[in-house]
């Protein structure tokens, strides 16, 4: 099964949370959408999704390649997502189908911003896996704010972001 990443799960670590294991792992984009961050959680802030963009707009991600029952954990763990086919592009050319999380249409605010902890998992995502610079410039761009829950704050800087 080929998962498209492109917010929180660009992280090694948080997939390790999710007891994932992925057989292989590349970069990909997907052309035509963008990202966004307004998947309302249940912690307040607003989360990463992708929506339908101009033609020459594209979303950077990583794509792994994990086993049938490590999806079902993804499935499990992505609360307020739906799973979607979606044609990814390779960054040398040539298109595949893979799976991309999507909000569900009754989650999305459009006033949410990213914790700071979370927009540090897409920046340390984008560079672990080495997306194209000026994307993780964009990515750093992103506007975030501080998460009044220490005790989460502290729990989710302590995820690491390298491959082990």
């Amino acid at each position: 099964m080929k998962v498209f990443a492109y917010g929180s799960n660009m992280c090694s670590g948080r997939l390790r949370a999710y007891k994932v294991k992925p057989l292989r792992v590349w970069r990909a984009y997907l052309p035509g959408w963008k990202l966004l961050f307004h998947k309302r959680s249940a912690d307040g802030s607003g989360k990463a999704d992708v929506v339908p963009a101009r033609a020459d707009a594209r979303v950077w991600g990583v794509v792994y390649e994990i086993s049938k029952a490590d999806l079902r954990k993804l499935d499990d763990g992505e609360r307020g997502y739906h799973r979607c086919r979606l044609t990814l592009s390779g960054p040398r050319g040539g298109s595949f189908r893979g799976w991309v999380y999507r909000a569900d249409p009754d989650t999305c605010d459009c006033g949410l911003q990213p914790y700071e902890w979370y927009k540090r998992f897409l920046v340390e995502g984008a560079e672990e896996h080495s997306l194209p610079s000026d994307y993780i410039t964009t990515l750093r761009a992103i506007a975030a704010k501080p998460d009044p829950d220490r005790p989460r704050d502290k729990k989710k800087r302590a995820l690491s972001c390298r491959l082990d």
